[in-house]
């Protein structure tokens, strides 16, 4: 049962009869965790931690802190290391879930323009001078000098 899909894993607990049935699957897979899914995703695009730090402007010490899963980042952090995977939508809500975090919920006016970056495959910083531009909270707040 580890390969299951949610759909088939959603059928199963609405056909279920008890609270048993219904998390069987639960008792024997692992659990998803963010660090783990972050790893997979850098691999697959062939991307360092270090690419990582340099694309996401973390704090060198806190992103592999982050990826060694010993601290759980923001928000922000979650949707910054999204747009430098070049993360699709629902790449971007599993990476918010795993990390306990609020997907991306189109009525909500700053996070339908992050969903417009992600569709339109803008960069973090073009989504954060989106943000800016509609006078929303920024992914980070540049530097003064730039």
């Amino acid at each position: 049962m580890n390969g299951i899909t949610t759909s088939k894993l959603l059928t199963l607990i609405r056909s279920a009869q008890t609270f048993e049935e219904a998390t069987v699957y639960h008792r024997t897979a692992p659990q998803p965790v963010f660090s783990e899914l972050l790893f997979d995703m850098m691999q697959k695009r062939g991307l360092s931690p270090k690419d990582m730090i340099r694309a996401t402007c973390i704090d060198r010490s806190y992103f592999y802190h982050i990826l060694n899963g010993q601290k759980s980042p923001g928000r922000n952090i979650v949707l910054r290391i999204g747009f430098c995977l070049r993360a699709t939508l629902n790449e971007m809500n599993h990476l918010l879930l795993l990390a306990g975090l609020a997907t991306l919920y189109a009525k909500v006016k700053r996070d339908a323009l992050l969903i417009y970056a992600i569709q339109k495959k803008l960069t973090m910083d073009q989504a954060n001078d989106l943000l800016a531009e509609a006078g929303e909270a920024p992914l980070y707040w540049k530097e003064k000098d730039e």
